[in-house]
């Protein structure tokens, strides 16, 4: 398991085949109807572009360089 020390929790992170599994259809789409506000609202009132993010699993065996990588670029925490 990596070092988490440190680290904050800044994102909230669903896999797209637990919302498949876990969900019932309803409750999907109110879901992604959310997250598609949350990133309109935030590209109109900051004048940002969405962005696309890159996940990793803490519990795998690369997790710590990628960490060492984040701290080098202020990334961490």
């Amino acid at each position: 398991m990596a070092n988490l020390e440190g680290m904050r929790n800044k994102f909230t992170v669903v896999k797209n085949d637990d919302l498949e599994k876990y969900l019932h259809p309803e409750m999907k789409s109110a879901f992604l109807n959310i997250a598609e506000k949350v990133e309109l609202n935030k590209c109109i009132e900051e004048n940002k572009k969405p962005h696309t993010y890159l996940v990793i699993n803490t519990d795998e065996p690369y997790a710590d360089e990628v960490i060492e990588i984040m701290k080098k670029h202020g990334h961490w925490g």
